[in-house]
Protein backbone atom coordinates (compact mmCIF):
# COMPACT_ATOMS: atom_id res chain seq x y z
CA UNK A 1 0.00 0.00 0.00
CA UNK A 2 3.03 2.62 1.18
CA UNK A 3 4.32 1.47 -2.25
CA UNK A 4 1.13 2.72 -4.33
CA UNK A 5 0.67 5.54 -1.90
CA UNK A 6 4.10 6.77 -3.03
CA UNK A 7 3.50 6.10 -6.61
CA UNK A 8 0.25 7.86 -7.25
CA UNK A 9 -0.49 10.33 -4.78
CA UNK A 10 1.43 13.12 -6.67
CA UNK A 11 -0.70 12.45 -9.44
CA UNK A 12 -3.55 12.17 -7.83
CA UNK A 13 -2.78 15.23 -6.13
CA UNK A 14 -2.37 16.95 -9.58
CA UNK A 15 -5.50 15.77 -11.54
CA UNK A 16 -7.53 16.97 -8.11
CA UNK A 17 -5.46 20.34 -8.40
CA UNK A 18 -7.32 20.78 -12.05
CA UNK A 19 -10.97 21.05 -10.33
CA UNK A 20 -10.71 22.73 -7.10
CA UNK A 21 -7.69 24.89 -5.22
CA UNK A 22 -8.37 23.47 -1.93
CA UNK A 23 -5.58 21.92 -1.05
CA UNK A 24 -6.82 20.37 1.99
CA UNK A 25 -9.78 18.67 0.27
CA UNK A 26 -7.32 17.03 -2.25
CA UNK A 27 -5.37 15.82 0.52
CA UNK A 28 -8.47 14.78 2.84
CA UNK A 29 -9.65 12.80 -0.52
CA UNK A 30 -6.31 11.28 -1.30
CA UNK A 31 -5.89 10.12 2.30
CA UNK A 32 -9.04 8.58 2.54
CA UNK A 33 -9.05 6.65 -1.11
CA UNK A 34 -5.58 4.74 0.87
CA UNK A 35 -7.38 4.50 3.85
CA UNK A 36 -10.71 2.77 2.32
CA UNK A 37 -8.55 0.50 0.12
CA UNK A 38 -6.37 -0.40 3.46
CA UNK A 39 -9.48 -1.37 5.76
CA UNK A 40 -11.45 -2.97 2.90
CA UNK A 41 -8.59 -5.04 1.34
CA UNK A 42 -10.15 -8.32 2.16
CA UNK A 43 -13.41 -7.17 -0.04
CA UNK A 44 -11.86 -5.76 -2.96
CA UNK A 45 -10.73 -7.91 -6.22
CA UNK A 46 -7.51 -6.70 -8.04
CA UNK A 47 -8.62 -4.09 -10.55
CA UNK A 48 -7.91 -4.99 -14.37
CA UNK A 49 -5.45 -1.36 -14.00
CA UNK A 50 -4.39 0.17 -10.75
CA UNK A 51 -3.78 3.73 -11.69
CA UNK A 52 -7.26 4.10 -13.52
CA UNK A 53 -8.79 2.21 -10.77
CA UNK A 54 -7.43 4.68 -8.17
CA UNK A 55 -7.72 7.89 -10.38
CA UNK A 56 -11.68 7.05 -11.00
CA UNK A 57 -11.77 6.19 -7.30
CA UNK A 58 -10.05 9.67 -6.54
CA UNK A 59 -12.51 11.86 -8.87
CA UNK A 60 -15.84 10.16 -7.09
CA UNK A 61 -14.52 11.23 -4.12
CA UNK A 62 -13.45 14.11 -4.80
CA UNK A 63 -16.82 15.04 -6.51
CA UNK A 64 -18.45 13.58 -3.48
CA UNK A 65 -16.56 15.75 -1.24
CA UNK A 66 -16.27 18.90 -2.53
CA UNK A 67 -20.51 18.56 -3.61
CA UNK A 68 -19.54 18.63 -7.20
CA UNK A 69 -22.17 15.79 -7.78
CA UNK A 70 -25.85 15.74 -8.27
CA UNK A 71 -28.10 13.14 -8.46
CA UNK A 72 -29.50 13.12 -11.85
CA UNK A 73 -27.50 15.74 -13.86
CA UNK A 74 -25.25 15.16 -16.04
CA UNK A 75 -21.80 16.22 -15.87
CA UNK A 76 -21.99 18.31 -18.96
CA UNK A 77 -25.07 20.11 -17.75
CA UNK A 78 -23.58 21.08 -14.20
CA UNK A 79 -22.00 24.35 -14.02
CA UNK A 80 -20.26 23.52 -10.91
CA UNK A 81 -18.34 21.23 -12.79
CA UNK A 82 -15.13 23.30 -13.13
CA UNK A 83 -12.04 21.59 -14.50
CA UNK A 84 -8.88 23.86 -14.40
CA UNK A 85 -5.93 23.06 -17.44
CA UNK A 86 -3.37 24.83 -16.91
CA UNK A 87 -0.31 24.90 -19.59
CA UNK A 88 3.79 25.78 -18.76
CA UNK A 89 5.68 26.28 -21.58
CA UNK A 90 9.61 25.92 -21.10
CA UNK A 91 11.68 28.70 -22.21
CA UNK A 92 13.51 25.78 -25.02
CA UNK A 93 10.45 25.99 -26.81
CA UNK A 94 9.39 29.54 -26.84
CA UNK A 95 12.00 32.23 -26.59
CA UNK A 96 11.78 36.07 -25.89
CA UNK A 97 9.01 38.53 -25.11
CA UNK A 98 6.16 36.45 -26.84
CA UNK A 99 6.08 33.55 -24.36
CA UNK A 100 4.08 35.60 -22.20
CA UNK A 101 1.28 36.49 -24.97
CA UNK A 102 1.41 33.12 -26.35
CA UNK A 103 0.89 31.72 -23.33
CA UNK A 104 -2.02 34.19 -22.10
CA UNK A 105 -3.54 33.44 -25.52
CA UNK A 106 -3.34 29.50 -25.15
CA UNK A 107 -4.30 29.47 -21.48
CA UNK A 108 -7.40 31.64 -22.71
CA UNK A 109 -8.21 29.38 -25.44
CA UNK A 110 -8.02 26.52 -23.22
CA UNK A 111 -10.36 27.82 -20.67
CA UNK A 112 -12.90 28.66 -23.53
CA UNK A 113 -13.30 24.58 -23.48
CA UNK A 114 -16.11 22.71 -21.76
CA UNK A 115 -14.67 21.10 -18.14
CA UNK A 116 -15.01 17.27 -20.05
CA UNK A 117 -12.88 18.76 -22.93
CA UNK A 118 -9.99 20.27 -20.59
CA UNK A 119 -10.28 17.33 -18.67
CA UNK A 120 -9.93 14.72 -21.44
CA UNK A 121 -6.98 16.80 -22.75
CA UNK A 122 -5.19 16.46 -19.23
CA UNK A 123 -5.57 12.69 -19.04
CA UNK A 124 -4.59 12.43 -22.64
CA UNK A 125 -1.67 14.73 -22.72
CA UNK A 126 -0.72 15.33 -18.80
CA UNK A 127 -1.20 12.03 -17.51
CA UNK A 128 -0.35 9.67 -20.85
CA UNK A 129 -3.97 7.77 -21.22
CA UNK A 130 -5.48 6.48 -23.47
CA UNK A 131 -8.92 6.42 -25.15
CA UNK A 132 -9.96 3.49 -22.63
CA UNK A 133 -8.31 4.54 -19.75
CA UNK A 134 -9.74 7.79 -20.12
CA UNK A 135 -13.40 7.03 -20.56
CA UNK A 136 -12.74 4.55 -17.76
CA UNK A 137 -11.71 7.80 -14.99
CA UNK A 138 -14.16 9.68 -16.56
CA UNK A 139 -16.81 7.19 -16.09
CA UNK A 140 -18.06 7.80 -20.22
CA UNK A 141 -17.85 5.49 -23.18
CA UNK A 142 -14.72 4.99 -25.31
CA UNK A 143 -16.65 6.06 -28.52
CA UNK A 144 -17.15 9.49 -25.70
CA UNK A 145 -13.97 9.73 -25.26
CA UNK A 146 -12.84 10.28 -28.80
CA UNK A 147 -15.11 12.41 -29.47
CA UNK A 148 -14.51 15.00 -26.70
CA UNK A 149 -11.28 14.82 -27.52
CA UNK A 150 -11.92 15.32 -30.90
CA UNK A 151 -14.46 18.08 -30.00
CA UNK A 152 -11.75 19.88 -27.80
CA UNK A 153 -8.97 19.35 -30.44
CA UNK A 154 -11.60 20.83 -33.05
CA UNK A 155 -12.52 23.85 -31.38
CA UNK A 156 -8.76 24.63 -29.92
CA UNK A 157 -7.91 24.27 -34.16
CA UNK A 158 -11.26 27.01 -34.52
CA UNK A 159 -10.16 29.38 -31.82
CA UNK A 160 -6.28 29.70 -32.31
CA UNK A 161 -4.65 31.03 -35.46
CA UNK A 162 -2.65 28.08 -37.40
CA UNK A 163 0.90 29.04 -35.70
CA UNK A 164 -0.47 28.85 -32.11
CA UNK A 165 -2.15 25.17 -32.75
CA UNK A 166 1.05 24.12 -33.71
CA UNK A 167 3.13 25.08 -31.22
CA UNK A 168 -0.17 23.94 -28.94
CA UNK A 169 0.37 20.54 -30.46
CA UNK A 170 3.99 20.35 -30.15
CA UNK A 171 3.47 21.03 -26.30
CA UNK A 172 1.06 18.22 -25.58
CA UNK A 173 3.79 15.55 -28.19
CA UNK A 174 6.24 16.91 -25.76
CA UNK A 175 3.98 15.95 -22.58
CA UNK A 176 3.29 12.56 -24.43
CA UNK A 177 7.10 11.95 -24.92
CA UNK A 178 8.66 13.31 -21.89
Amino acid sequence: MESLYKLYSNSLYNYGSKFTNDQDLIKECIQELFVTLWTRRAHLSEPANVRNYLFKAFRLSLFKKGNMIQKQVRYEEAEHYAFHASITIEDEIIIGEDNAALQSRLQATLEQLTARQREAIFLKFYEGLNYEEIAEVMDISVKGAYKVMGRAIDALRDKLDHNDFLILLALFSSKLFR
